[in-house]
């Protein structure tokens, strides 16, 4: 989809000194949540075993439509699927890196689990506060969400989705309730080798397998490529790449609940129905440009690619160039600066009805707290990124440190 509403939800910061002493957990006096995930927050040596290689049967099909039953997918949507074009006269509709570059993904690996339904909370108003569990799936589902998937998408158009399970009943076997709408949460958790492989070719495991030693949640994989106008002799991104390839992993694992849920209307109230005529759906959601943003806590700032690019490292023998998320390592989010300590210019200007902000590039926390590096504001941005039926914004909270 290319339009969106996406203000952030953050419910505290993402350090880890501030985790466990930031906004108030999801109200137990209410029910709760009591299906609570603990994340150890050191990195696992494991690795994937035999299990990892079993066929995933997700249980739901595209001609999957049974009554009282919620379908649960996933997608990065047509951005993440296609990648994003460049022109410097973009629709009011069309997201582009208003720096000039065109962005494909190669993989976008990504780890959820706990998925669960809540009774909706007793104070609407707030949407951190749940009521009792109605039932979970506490499996850990590894996938690469930049594949196509058997459903169509909640966005449209040719967006697909990737089909997880379906809820049923409630934990206790009951039929679930048309007439309730059921607090929609899920988790997003470290790299674990007992996961369920959902689309994982055997020539992914290498790379699944390094997320599960390095405590990663997401690995991104794709290549970037300048599409805007050339720049004049003798300035700093004259001496940038035009062809980045880019591999960026972290972990950033958190709790994503309580999610709203466009499917309800006007409102987009929080919660998922079950329908007596057919399925309901609840799709996991993945917004690929919050990766690129250098601005946090408002709606909409435009992606960007040059301080990649500025940081990379060349390429051998003409090959394209390659970065890494180190590569921001210790670059002050107000002093963006190549390899050569130049200040990044902003190549905004060359992309209409955009503004560039100055002659440089800055990050712009807007108050977020903990971001010691260009490094850590990516991640933290990251954590914005999930939603449901394309638009919907969850309360989140983190479940543990950022880890590189």
């Amino acid at each position: 989809m290319d339009t969106r509403s996406r203000a952030h939800l953050f419910l505290c910061a993402l350090s880890a000194a501030a985790i466990g002493a930031c906004a108030p957990a999801p109200s137990r006096s209410d029910g709760g949540d009591s299906s609570a995930h603990s994340e150890a927050s050191a990195p696992s040596d494991a690795s994937v075993g035999p299990e990892f290689e079993r066929p995933f049967e997700p249980g739901i099909t595209a001609t999957s439509n049974d009554p009282r039953t919620i379908h649960v997918t996933v997608s990065s949507e047509r951005l993440g699927q296609q990648g994003f074009d460049y022109t410097p006269t973009p629709s009011n509709e069309q997201i582009v890196f208003v720096d000039g570059w065109e962005v494909r993904f190669e993989q976008i690996l990504v780890t959820l689990s706990n998925v669960r339904l809540n009774m909706p909370g007793n104070n609407p108003s707030d949407q951190t506060v749940i009521g009792a569990e109605v039932v979970s799936d506490p499996r850990a589902f590894a996938l690469d969400a930049k594949k196509m998937g058997a459903l169509p998408g909640a966005s449209g158009g040719a967006e697909t989705a990737i089909p997880l399970f379906a809820f049923r009943t409630t934990s206790a076997g009951a039929a679930l309730d048309p007439s309730v709408r059921y607090a929609f949460s899920f988790d997003v958790v470290r790299a674990q080798g007992n996961a369920s492989n959902v689309n994982l070719s055997r020539e992914q495991f290498a790379d699944y397998n390094e997320m599960i030693a390095k405590g990663w949640t997401i690995l991104l994989t794709g290549t970037a490529t300048y599409r805007g106008r050339a720049p004049m002799a003798g300035t700093p991104e004259a001496d940038y790449p035009t062809s980045v390839r880019f591999r960026h992993g972290f972990g950033a694992p958190a709790r994503y609940f309580n999610c709203q849920n466009p499917d309800n209307g006007a409102d987009g109230a929080p919660g998922v129905a079950p329908r007596t005529t057919g399925a309901a759906r609840a799709q996991i959601s993945l917004h690929m440009d919050h990766l690129f943003w250098l601005r946090l806590n408002v709606e909409d700032p435009p992606p960007r690619f040059d301080h990649f690019a500025a940081r990379a490292t060349a390429g051998a023998m003409g090959a394209p160039a390659l970065s890494a998320l180190d590569d921001l390592m210790g670059v002050a989010s107000t002093n963006i600066v190549d390899r050569m300590m130049r200040p990044v210019p902003d190549r905004g200007g060359q992309t209409t009805g955009y503004t560039p902000m100055g002659p440089r590039l800055v990050a712009e926390s807007n108050g977020a707290p903990g971001l010691d590096d260009l490094r850590g504001f990516i991640a933290y941005s990251s954590r914005a990124m999930i939603h449901m039926n394309a638009d919907g914004l969850c309360a989140l909270r983190p479940s543990g440190p950022i880890t590189y």
